[in-house]
């Protein structure tokens, strides 16, 4: 607890994106995935799989945008030695940066509705999310990495804990707002994320949930398992299994 509490001083983010547990959620993320590093590897093996694939076709000297990128535990940095990587997350700890100091690391919201949200609870009044993202350089390859069905739940939690009305769809929009960007930008796009949530006792599956809604993406091209949360991680009795796709678009 006290080398966490430590890491969350130490890492530089705005006051809103502390406030609202990103920081405090990225270091769970970092400890969990020594923790679990096991049940992980066959996921992580299957993400640089994916990666390994989307750049078969790429030139040496080609760019790359991660978005997502977290820690990545789930990408083949070696590999990716010959191409300009640009990392995107909320927030980058700074032990990941100081490992990659080739990589550009862009800390970013790339939902646009975070700060604009956070302003709007603390003052009580409406939010407008700010416009698209435009680049200012088409990357060769943007990676949507494990994040699609993470976007909305810290808005979503942090408008819940504090009574602001978001509307029945707001969960969905900013998901199918962020396949919509991915599809505008008009370069090659690998997505992964997960597709179901099973909750297992034992070898029985007590519980099914669907990770995203219905999106315009037709059958991904793969998909496998991941074991996010073996028996003892979040519960005595129960694993929690994603079923992870791959969409190369």
């Amino acid at each position: 607890m006290v080398r966490e509490a430590l890491q969350h001083l130490l890492t530089s983010a705005p006051k809103h994106i502390k406030k609202m547990g990103y920081v405090k959620e990225s270091i769970a993320i970092e400890a969990r995935a020594k923790r679990c590093e096991k049940s992980w590897a066959p996921h992580l093996a299957a993400c640089k799989k994916q990666i390994l694939v989307a750049t078969t076709e790429l030139a040496p000297g080609s760019s790359i945008m991660i978005l997502g990128s977290g820690g990545l535990h789930d990408v083949p940095m070696a590999a990716l030695s010959p191409f300009k990587v640009t990392c995107v997350d909320i927030v980058h700890l700074p032990q990941t940066i100081k490992q990659y100091p080739d990589v550009e690391f862009i800390n970013k919201d790339v939902t646009g509705v975070i700060e604009p949200l956070y302003n709007a609870v603390k003052n009580k009044n409406t939010f407008f999310p700010d416009p698209d993202w435009i680049l200012a350089k088409r990357p060769d390859l943007i990676i949507s990495l494990n994040i699609l069905s993470q976007l909305a739940l810290k808005p979503v939690s942090f408008s819940e804990r504090h009574n602001h009305e978001l509307g029945a769809f707001f969960h969905d929009n900013i998901l199918k707002a962020h396949v919509n960007w991915l599809k505008r930008q008009k370069t090659k796009v690998l997505m992964i994320s997960d597709i179901n949530r099973d909750y297992f006792q034992g070898e029985k599956i007590i519980e099914t949930e669907a990770a995203i809604p219905e999106l315009d993406l037709g059958a991904p091209q793969d998909t496998w398992n991941w074991d996010v949360a073996p028996k003892g991680e979040v519960d005595k009795k129960i694993n929690i299994r994603h079923v992870v796709g791959a969409w190369h678009f």
